[in-house]
């Protein structure tokens, strides 16, 4: 038989899959615990710690899509903070 699984309701932040990650991290509630996200009265969203803080949203051009989370690379971060000159086409001579 399986452990009974807590569910805790928050009112729906702005992203739920963040929020997710960050009662993970801080300790918070358990991997198999349930997450309600309300809005009002009414249950948006209702899943697992583990399932939506294993996914993230992405906005595409036909919408926010759920995709694997994907942490940032801090060494990305450190090459796009660069200065970086833009391309120049040399213009030729009439």
């Amino acid at each position: 038989m399986h452990a009974p699984k807590n569910t805790l309701r928050l009112p729906i932040p702005d992203n739920a899959c963040a929020k997710a990650r960050e009662l993970l991290a801080a300790g918070a509630v358990a991997p198999d615990d349930i997450l309600e996200f309300m809005r009002g009265d009414v249950v948006c969203l209702r899943g697992t710690v583990r399932a939506f803080a294993s996914r993230m949203v992405v906005e595409t051009g036909n919408g926010p899509v759920h995709v694997p989370y994907r942490p940032f690379d801090g060494d990305a971060k450190a090459r796009v903070s660069k200065a970086v000159r833009p391309p120049v086409r040399k213009n030729t001579k009439p």
